[in-house]
C-alpha cells in the first residue's frame, strides 16, 4: 500500500513538471503573459544589524581577604536600594551595595570559607538596560547618533523604537572586515516585559523611504542588454515594449519614476517557478472546493 502511494506521488509531481515544462519551453505556444497592475503606495527599505541588550550598571561583589561569610542579609532576586547591606565576614566586614538594583546571583552560604577576589554576589540595574549592535565599514555612515531605529527582541518576538545614543569608532577586527559598535541607551524607553539583559536582537535602520509612489512588481520589470528598464503593454492586439525610470525597490516592489501612471496594465513573463506555483495554488483550491482531503 505504502509503495503505490510512493508511485502516485512520483506520477503526480512528474505531470506536474511536464505540463509545466510545456507551457513555459514549448517554442510553438503562444507566450502566456501574466499581468500587474501599477499602484500607489509607500516604499521602505531598512539596513538590518544584529546585536543584544545589556545593562548599564552591574557590580560583582569580591571577597576583600581569606575569610568567612558569617551572615547574608539578602535573598537572590530581590530588588533593593544602593548601600544596602549585603553580607556580614568574620573579621567584621560589612559588605553594601555600590547601586540600585536586583540581585541576580549569590554564589556562597553562610559559613562559606572565601579566598580574596573570590566572587561572592552579583548585582543589575534592569532599569537602566542599552543595546549594543555591531555596524561593519560598508554600512558605518547610516549609522548617526539621534537616529531613531526599531529594535526587535529575537526571543519574544517585540519591537520597539529608540534613538542611537553612541558609536564607538575604535573599530573590531573580524576577518576581512572591520565593524564599530553602536550603542542606544534604554533609560525611559517603554521596554517589553520580558526583555532581559543577553537577548539578541535585530535592528533596522531607515535607510530609503518614499510615500505616495507609483509602484510594480519587481518579477513585471525588464532590462534591455545595457542595463535599460522597460515594461511590456497592450496597444490594442499587439504588444509593445514602453521605456520607464526606477527608484529603488525593496525585493518585492519598485518604485516607478517616469513612465507609467496608476492604473496601467503591464506584461510580463512569469518565471517557471511562479508558473508552477500557480498550477499547484489553483490545483489546491480545486480539491478545496470539490471536498477531496
Amino acid at each position: 500500500m505504502k509503495r503505490r502511494k510512493k508511485w502516485i506521488v512520483i506520477v503526480a509531481v512528474l505531470l506536474v513538471v511536464f505540463i509545466g515544462g510545456k507551457l513555459l519551453l514549448d517554442q510553438n505556444q503562444t507566450i502566456r503573459y501574466a499581468e500587474d497592475t501599477a499602484t500607489i503606495g509607500n516604499l521602505v527599505t531598512y539596513y538590518n544589524f544584529s546585536g543584544s541588550l545589556d545593562v548599564t550598571k552591574s557590580m560583582t561583589v569580591l571577597a576583600p581577604s581569606d575569610t568567612t561569610v558569617s551572615e547574608i542579609y539578602v535573598e537572590p532576586n530581590s530588588v533593593i536600594p544602593e548601600n544596602t547591606r549585603l553580607m556580614r565576614l568574620t573579621d567584621g566586614t560589612i559588605l553594601k551595595a555600590e547601586i540600585a538594583g536586583e540581585v541576580t546571583s549569590i554564589d556562597v552560604a553562610k559559613d562559606s570559607v572565601v579566598s580574596t577576589g573570590d566572587a561572592l554576589l552579583e548585582m543589575m540595574d534592569l532599569s537602566s538596560m542599552k543595546a549594543t549592535f555591531k555596524v561593519d565599514e560598508y554600512d558605518v555612515s547610516t549609522v548617526t547618533i539621534g537616529k531613531t531605529v526599531t529594535i526587535t527582541v529575537d526571543g519574544i518576538g517585540a519591537n520597539f523604537e529608540a534613538p542611537i545614543s553612541a558609536i564607538n569608532k575604535h573599530a573590531v577586527q573580524s576577518g576581512d572586515l572591520s565593524y564599530y559598535v553602536a550603542t542606544v541607551d534604554l533609560t525611559g524607553v517603554s521596554l517589553p516585559q520580558d526583555a532581559l539583559p543577553g537577548m539578541q536582537i535585530s535592528v533596522d535602520v531607515l535607510n530609503q523611504q518614499v510615500e505616495n509612489a507609483i509602484l510594480l512588481k519587481i518579477d513585471s520589470v525588464s532590462f534591455e542588454s545595457d542595463n535599460i528598464p522597460f515594461v511590456y503593454m497592450r496597444n490594442g492586439k499587439t504588444i509593445e515594449r514602453n521605456p520607464d525610470e526606477e527608484g529603488f525597490n525593496d525585493g518585492v516592489h519598485v518604485q516607478i519614476t517616469k513612465g507609467l501612471q496608476s492604473g496601467d496594465i503591464v506584461l510580463y513573463v512569469p518565471t517557471a517557478a511562479a508558473t508552477l506555483q500557480e498550477i499547484m495554488t489553483q490545483r489546491s483550491k480545486s480539491n478545496i472546493s470539490s471536498g477531496v482531503q
